[in-house]
Formats: structure tokens, sequence, C-alpha cells
């Protein structure tokens, strides 16, 4: 799937659940399984094309060390 497929496919389920995009995707993040397949996808494309490596700065203590 495309980003701007991706995006497409979240700003649908904007416009059903009547929230903003950021709310959509932080409701993905939290509770995957009330969402259909397609929106779980979309969701996975827009975080690996946002956060390419999510896991780069998971210790922030080491981060604001150095």
């Amino acid at each position: 799937m495309k980003y701007s497929t991706a995006v497409k496919v979240i700003e649908k389920e904007c416009d059903f659940l009547g929230r903003d995009f950021d709310a959509i995707m932080l409701m993905i993040d939290e509770m995957p399984w009330v969402f259909p397949k397609g929106a779980q996808k979309a969701y996975e494309v827009i975080r690996e094309e946002l956060d390419p490596d999510p896991g780069a700065f998971s210790d922030r203590e080491a981060f604001y060390q150095s």
C-alpha cells in the first residue's frame, strides 16, 4: 500500500467515526482489534513512513545524556 492510499484509508475512518486524524491513529495504536484490517495496514504504512526505526531512541535516558 502506498502512503497516499494509507492516508485516504485513515481519512475515511475519520469521516466514519467523526474524529480527527491524530485521534484515529492513536486509537488504532491502542486498540487495533477494533478497526478493519485495511485501517490497520494503513496505520502500519503511515507509522513506517513517519518513523522508519521506532526503536532507535527507545532509551530516552541514554539519549539525553549524550
